[in-house]
């Protein structure tokens, strides 16, 4: 660091990411701010904020050279500090960081290549191993002129080397940068494409540094606070929820890969116990593979009194596997009240809504009729209830209203309608898609004459007792003769009709004949262990009972595929539109017709006609 850079900042600044970071490595330079996790827990990479800074420095001297300020710079990496390195020296070089998901070997997932083609990078970032496979996929995209920069996490940690001009360069470059205004992009986040292909939300400084103070307000973690995650950083929640929360705040955060965590979950609970971790979470899924391998796992010496906030988010959060996770690591010293419930989206820079820091989960027993037509209401005693997850209220310092997606008008309390976001996190648009960003991030209640923009996050819900129950995705809503069906209601309920078969690989949604007839369809995944021995027939006919009984409606098509078939996003959520488009190709690997009859156990019970 050159002797001018300390004294940059005189407080921690709000608004420039680049004067933050050069702000922690002035003032808390010698702590320890990243840590990657390889096998069994051992550290593979550890950064301070000084380290940090000066290696940002370096490949910032480099960025230069290779592309304009304002151009688009791809971050394609796999797990590990590498990425951290690379998005910081975007920002010192005053290039805007994509990130996307990693090159697999000589290919490349075609979500990166709907990326590239989309915001035409003048430089990509990637591992010295990625670039051939990199360089061949930019041709294909018409990207061949971006320039290819490797990173070594070694060498550009190593120190300066032969390059004795590379900090005035680097310090040039921050002056650039620190000078750019706050509405300048910090990065430009895709989203996962569960409904359509992957559209880049444009973040703006000020909206990044709205939603962490969100955050901080939300959950209430100190300077220097802990995370743990697994989550890719190419995600929202792996960005934001992971690294940059903690980093706001001048924290350490500590990374594993996603591999590693769904290989052995007890490896993230481990690590949240030595590093006396406050804050870390994951989708609903995370718990439940931790619930599967709770005996293992409380073998371990765990301590888990020191996690305060354990989130949950990303997908819709279940109230059995709130409970379940509670139980059985009270032991190992969790406080129930930990769990914590949060709602979020890209498209929201990330959070949006959570609980009460502190407090316990709101559970509503939901009555399922209501829930057909439209209304969030308290089970009476003796009625069929749904148990659902509150997320909390809007974030400080925004707001959210429950909207009818058709009129515009703001629905009564307990209606179910379309949630709409407004705040200064709200971003102003997708990337060179100005229709859609007209309708998704411009929209006005009707009959406010207040002009105030809100995002229309595409998602369901209700506001019950000034809490936001989120009940499903609106384009995934199933309709059935004036009946609202949920299709993750669905896929519960069919993969709960046979062993081997999970909610988490199931798809549920319509599809129409040639005549425009709807049909009822579910796509079921079966576990590898079990494919020769379900019997399709047997547990098809349970399926279509449980259905039938559970939604008074035919399931009329049970469709069985191989592990892996169904298309998710990088987060791990169903591709449910994905889905029914390969089922109408016939792309979707269906169960091996080598699957014999046999004794699988299954829901009794009558057959239901099909029509």
């Amino acid at each position: 660091m050159t002797p001018n850079a300390a004294n940059l900042c005189a407080a921690p600044p709000a608004g420039q990411l680049a004067a933050l970071a050069r702000y922690w490595a002035a003032t808390r330079g010698q702590m320890r701010s990243h840590v990657f996790l390889g096998p069994e827990n051992a550290p593979l990479q550890t950064l301070s904020y000084a380290q940090l800074d000066q290696a940002a420095q370096r490949l910032a001297a480099q960025l230069v050279g290779h592309a304009p300020q304002g151009a688009r710079a791809v971050l394609m990496f796999p797990s590990g500090l590498e990425f951290v390195i690379a998005f910081f020296a975007c920002h010192y070089a005053g290039l805007i960081p994509v990130p996307v998901v990693p090159a697999r070997g000589r290919r490349m997932r075609e979500a990166a290549l709907s990326v590239l083609r989309d915001c035409a990078p003048g430089v990509l970032l990637a591992p010295g191993d990625y670039l051939d496979a990199a360089a061949a996929h930019l041709a294909q995209t018409g990207c061949a002129a971006c320039a290819l920069v490797a990173v070594d996490f070694d060498a550009i940690t190593a120190g300066p080397g032969a390059d004795a001009d590379a900090g005035t360069d680097a310090d040039l470059s921050l002056a650039s940068c620190i000078a750019r205004q706050p509405q300048d992009l910090a990065f430009i986040q895709y989203t996962s494409g569960s409904t359509s292909a992957p559209k880049g939300v444009c973040v703006s400084q000020a909206n990044l540094f709205a939603n962490l103070q969100m955050i901080h307000s939300a959950v209430g973690n100190p300077v220097g606070v802990t995370y743990v995650g697994w989550a890719p950083l190419y995600h929202d929640m792996g960005l934001i929820g992971n690294l940059l929360a903690p980093f706001y705040l001048g924290g350490q955060c500590v990374l594993m890969s996603p591999a590693q965590f769904a290989a052995a979950p007890n490896l993230w609970l481990r690590a949240i116990s030595h590093y006396r971790a406050r804050t870390s979470g994951g989708p609903n899924f995370a718990y439940e593979l931790c619930i599967a391998q709770a005996q293992r796992i409380l073998r371990e010496p765990l301590d888990l009194g020191c996690w305060k906030v354990a989130f949950s988010s990303g997908e819709p959060v279940r109230a059995q596997t709130l409970q379940q996770f509670a139980a059985l690591f009270a032991p190992a010293g969790l406080d129930p009240a930990a769990l914590y419930p949060a709602y979020g989206l890209a498209e929201a820079t990330l959070f949006v809504a959570g609980g009460v820091r502190g407090r316990p989960a709101t559970i509503a027993l939901a009555d399922s009729a209501a829930l057909a037509r439209g209304s969030l209401q308290q089970a009476a005693p003796g009625q069929h209830a749904v148990a659902l997850v509150g997320c909390g209220r809007a974030a400080p310092g925004s707001s959210l209203a429950i909207v009818d997606p058709d009129t515009g008008l703001r629905m009564r309390d307990g209606d179910i309608g379309e949630i709409w976001v407004s705040g200064d996190h709200i971003p102003q648009r997708y990337w060179q898609r100005p229709d859609a960003s007209q309708r998704t991030f411009q929209a006005q209640i009707a009959g406010r004459a207040d002009g105030r923009r809100h995002l229309r996050t595409g998602d369901l819900g209700a506001v019950l007792r000034d809490e936001l129950f989120v009940t499903g995705r609106l384009k995934d809503l199933m309709i059935i003769r004036g009946k609202n069906i949920y299709p993750q209601d669905v896929e519960r309920l069919a993969a709960s009709c046979a062993p081997g078969l999970k909610a988490s690989a199931a798809a549920a949604f319509m599809v129409h004949d040639a005549d425009a007839r709807p049909s009822m369809t579910v796509v079921l995944e079966v576990e590898r262990s079990l494919r020769h021995s379900l019997d399709p027939a047997e547990v098809a006919a349970a399926v279509r009972h449980a259905v039938f009984r559970e939604f008074d409606c035919t399931m009329h098509n049970v469709v069985f595929v191989e592990p892996g078939s169904i298309p998710k996003t990088s987060s791990g959520k169903i591709r449910r539109s994905a889905t029914r488009q390969a089922l109408l190709d016939g792309t979707l690997q269906r169960l091996s017709p080598h699957a014999r009859r046999s004794n699988t156990p299954a829901v009794a019970g009558p057959p239901v006609a099909t029509s």
